[in-house]
């Protein structure tokens, strides 16, 4: 997307924000331009000093589930409102992890504000003026807030985070209320090759301070690649050693210490320990088979269209390697989606889809 288009698409959601809330003011009008274009970043601190902010500012709020969760502000980036927040449950720890995991790759700076909100006051619209008053963008020890009468009349209590989030906030929601009670959180992350299973895990680990392992670090060795063992469905999978090495002592709290299978060389790499921590994400396909999927807490699945997921795949992928994804890789995968149902109704369905 270009700039342009961002800044076309943040007029588009600021006047429907006006025509929603008729009590917005210029300094509200502002702070809106300021958040779509540089997000969060100008707030960020320490996890646990964002943590007890929020937790403090949700005790003192009603819970609302009928407030909307999420508002898009960009294509970057979108409030979460921490009323409808709190009556589902989210953990102020966790929208600080949704916060520090939330970045735009369109760096906008001050200036672009600056120059937005003039370009906004010169068409007349909005409730922006060309006054001085546009000035103190440029300051940086300068933040936006809220104008009295916008705060008497909404209330306003919401944090800003990248708008990646919003077709992973069902899953968010089912990690937090699933971890409820549970020292141990075991996630599984399917979907179909190229679809950014392998992305989302190392964000959710960041958010939830997990680890990450990966379904493509057991694929079975050649010896075991026998005709009956290719023809069950996920049999590609070493899922009996992930399960015994990784799985199991995971759940029952012990030390994880596991090998990974290098498939060029056809050897198992040294011995490694997991660091140990709460919340476990086994990512990849076959992470659904019955003797893995038995202990998962929360089962996520990720899609994309098939156009994306593609053009994925011809950046980082060789000639060669494509036609092993079409001829090989993507028929096992789809094979094994098909035996086991996947997505099945015990699946927490992400749709991942371009911007």
């Amino acid at each position: 997307m270009t700039r342009e288009a961002f800044e076309q698409e943040i007029l588009r959601l600021l006047k429907e924000q006006c025509l929603r809330t008729p009590a917005m003011q210029q300094e509200d009008a502002v702070k809106f331009v300021f958040q779509a274009m540089l997000g969060v970043g100008h707030l960020l601190q320490s996890r646990d000093q964002v943590t007890r902010y929020i937790a403090r500012e949700m005790d003192e709020l009603a819970s609302d589930p009928a407030e909307p969760m999420l508002e898009l502000l960009s294509p970057a980036w979108c409030r979460l409102n921490l009323r409808p927040a709190r009556a589902a449950h989210l953990q102020p720890r966790t929208i600080a992890g949704l916060m520090l995991t939330s970045g735009c790759e369109m760096p906008f700076t001050r200036q672009d504000v600056y120059d937005c909100c003039r370009r906004i006051a010169r068409s007349g619209e909005y409730g922006l003026k060309k006054d001085t008053a546009l000035d103190s963008i440029l300051n940086e020890q300068w933040l936006p807030s809220h104008s009295a009468a916008y705060r008497e009349k909404n209330h306003p209590a919401y944090r800003v985070i990248s708008s990646d989030w919003i077709p992973c906030m069902k899953a968010v929601q089912s990690i937090d209320e699933k971890g409820i009670g549970l020292n141990r959180l075991l996630i599984t992350l399917d979907g179909p090759c190229a679809s950014g299973k392998t992305t989302l895990a190392r964000k959710l680990a960041r958010v939830f301070q997990g680890n990450v392992v990966h379904t493509d670090d057991f694929v079975i060795p050649h010896a075991q690649k026998t005709p009956e063992r290719l023809a069950v469905p996920g049999g590609n999978c070493d899922a009996e050693r992930l399960a015994k090495e990784v799985v199991i002592p995971f759940t029952k709290g012990d030390p994880v210490k596991f090998r990974r299978y290098d498939c060029r060389r056809d050897t198992l790499l040294p011995e490694e320990q997991l660091p140990d921590s709460r919340v476990l994400i086994l990512e990849g396909s076959y992470c659904n088979l019955p003797v893995l999927r038995e202990h998962a807490d929360v089962r996520l699945f990720l899609d994309a269209p098939w156009e994306m997921r593609e053009a994925r795949l011809l950046a980082r992928e060789s000639a060669a390697s494509m036609k092993q994804f079409h001829a090989r890789w993507i028929p096992l995968e789809n094979a094994y989606f098909e035996a086991y149902r996947l997505p099945d109704d015990q699946s927490v369905l992400i749709k991942s889809a371009e911007k």
